[in-house]
């Protein structure tokens, strides 16, 4: 099973939460856990405005290799488009970042099964991933 690991699960391990990191240990173990370069980015940006920066960054490139790396490319592109069109008819394109579009373009570019977050509104807008979006807890009593 492939699973796409929301930035806001990444900052849960950057704090320490240990719920969240040994749940993912226990994912690792027969699943492949997959993060967007998207995610990358916005971890890397925080770290980089760290008053402790290069500290950080180590530590942030630590937890960010542990993770499959899907990369934007040409179909996530049009995917992106595809998704962020669909808000902007439905009026919603406000109610979403723009990184949350990616990374749920991620998700399908990738063939995820499941999209993990602790954000499950910014992501259960999209009718086509909706039953794929997931809490810690809910993942769990998937697997």
């Amino acid at each position: 099973m492939k699973i796409l690991v929301d930035t806001s699960i990444i900052v849960e391990i950057d704090r320490g939460n240990k719920e969240v990191t040994n749940l993912l240990k226990k994912i690792l173990e027969n699943h492949e856990l997959i993060i967007s370069t998207i995610t990358v980015g916005e971890i890397l940006t925080g770290s980089h405005l760290n008053k402790n920066q290069n500290e950080a960054i180590i530590k942030a490139k630590e937890i960010l290799n542990q993770f499959t790396w899907h990369n934007i490319n040409g179909v996530t592109a049009e995917i992106t488009a595809k998704l962020y069109s669909y808000l902007i008819i439905e009026n919603k394109h406000k109610s979403v970042e723009y990184q949350d579009v990616l990374i749920a373009a991620s998700f399908l570019a990738s063939n995820s099964d499941y999209l993990l977050t602790l954000n499950i509104k910014d992501f259960k807008v999209f009718p086509n991933i909706t039953n794929s979006v997931v809490t810690l807890k809910e993942l769990n009593n998937k697997i």
